[in-house]
C-alpha cells in the first residue's frame, strides 16, 4: 500500500510557497528556517516531509533543482503540477484528470491505493486538493528535443520526354530453339544451318 504525506494545516501550503519565493535559498530547509519564515505552529512542520515526498527537498532537507523552480513565480504552478503527478502517480493511473474529480471519487481512489481508514483518507485528500488548487495542470512540460518530424526531400520522377536523353537503354534478347530431326544424313543438317545463316543475323 502507498503511504501519502499530509499536513494538518493545509491552508498554509500556499502561504509557505509564497514565502519561499521572497526568501533566500537555504543550505538546508530546517525547522529553524521554517520558524524564521514565521511558521511556528507544530502543524506547519508537516510541510518538510511533504516537500521531501514532492522532490523539492532531499532526504537530508537539501533543496533540489525543483525547489529552485518552486521559488520562481513564473514556473512554480507548473512544476508543482508535475511533482503532484509524480507523487500521486497511482491516483492519476486511475483517472488522468483526478484533480478535477468529485470528492467521493478521489477519496475512493485514495482509500483503494493506501488502504487507510476514513480519517487518514480525509487528511490525504485535504492535502492533495490543497496542492492541486495551487498547481497548473493546463501547461504541458517542454522538452529541449524538437518534436517536429524532419522533412526528407525526394527527387521527383522524370517526365517521359521523347527528346530527353535516356539514361538506361533497353535491350532485347531472343532465345531460339531448333529441334533437329533424327537422321544420319549430314546433308540435312547442312541445309538447316545454311538456312539459318542466310535468314538470321548472327
Amino acid at each position: 500500500m502507498t503511504d501519502y504525506p499530509y499536513m494538518i494545516s493545509n491552508n498554509k501550503i500556499s502561504l509557505i510557497i509564497s514565502s519561499l519565493q521572497s526568501a533566500a535559498k537555504p543550505v538546508k530547509f530546517t525547522l529553524e528556517f521554517l520558524r524564521n519564515l514565521g511558521y511556528t505552529s507544530t502543524n506547519d512542520r508537516g510541510v518538510i516531509p511533504l516537500f521531501k515526498k514532492l522532490g523539492f527537498l532531499t532526504d537530508d532537507s537539501v533543496p533540489t533543482v525543483y525547489y529552485d523552480q518552486l521559488r520562481d513565480p513564473t514556473t512554480y504552478q507548473r512544476i508543482l503540477a508535475l511533482r503532484i503527478k509524480e507523487l500521486y502517480a497511482e491516483l492519476f493511473t486511475i483517472n488522468v484528470e483526478i484533480y478535477k474529480d468529485i470528492e467521493a471519487n478521489i477519496k475512493g481512489a485514495i482509500s483503494r491505493v493506501t488502504g487507510g481508514d476514513e480519517e487518514a483518507v480525509k487528511r490525504v485528500y485535504s492535502t492533495f486538493k490543497a496542492l492541486c488548487t495551487i498547481a497548473d495542470f493546463s501547461q504541458q512540460p517542454q522538452t529541449s528535443v524538437s518534436q517536429e518530424t524532419p522533412i526528407i526531400s525526394q527527387p521527383l520522377p522524370e517526365k517521359n520526354n521523347e527528346n530527353s536523353e535516356q539514361k538506361h537503354s533497353l535491350q532485347f534478347h531472343y532465345n531460339i530453339q531448333i529441334h533437329l530431326p533424327a537422321t544420319t544424313d549430314i546433308s540435312v543438317y547442312n541445309a538447316i544451318f545454311k538456312s539459318l545463316k542466310d535468314n538470321l543475323i548472327i
